[in-house]
């Protein structure tokens, strides 16, 4: 996944959209199609918790399925952008420690990934305004590229693909 620039105030306008549509569209199918199958199948005496319940996971299901369809299209794309960085950026952080030993020992696809998942942390928090430890994430980010400057490498975070984080 290459990092791609987005215009902030487009990719909030549009995530608040898309949240406000899920949260109404999974509600209402959830509440209708439990009133549904209470109506249809529940009891006298008010025992419906898991008609209820099937009818909330329906909804759920639904609204996920929804939400998975509509993911591709242009309206979803600075949205689906964010959603697919942060899974990728949760892949490399579970092997981070992993990561940062291979730092050290100046392996250029270590660094090549750590990179990558500083400068996409980055974009991600400036995106989110999530702006409380980015300097000391602009500061890692200078150190690295100081490292990687000093192995004489040239790296570019846009080489990274998930195969080089399966090596480690």
């Amino acid at each position: 996944m290459q990092l791609v620039d987005i215009d902030k105030n487009t990719y909030r306008s549009h995530l608040n959209v898309v949240i406000v549509c899920a949260v109404a569209v999974f509600s209402a199918l959830g509440v209708g199609i439990s009133a549904a199958l209470v109506y249809w199948f529940g009891a006298a005496q008010g025992q419906n918790f898991y008609l209820n319940l099937l009818g909330v996971c329906a909804g759920g299901a639904i609204a996920a399925w929804c939400l998975h369809r509509l993911k591709s299209t242009g309206y979803f794309y600075e949205v689906a952008y964010v959603w697919d960085l942060k899974q990728e950026l949760n892949l490399i952080n579970r092997k981070l420690t992993v990561l940062k030993k291979a730092v050290e020992a100046q392996d250029p696809d270590a660094m090549l990934v750590m990179l990558y998942n500083l400068q996409g942390s980055k974009q991600l928090w400036q995106l989110d305004d999530n702006l409380l430890n980015l300097q000391e994430l602009e500061l890692e980010l200078i150190q690295l590229e100081h490292k990687i400057r000093s192995c004489g490498l040239t790296l570019d975070a846009n080489l990274y693909h998930r195969g080089i984080l399966d090596k480690f």
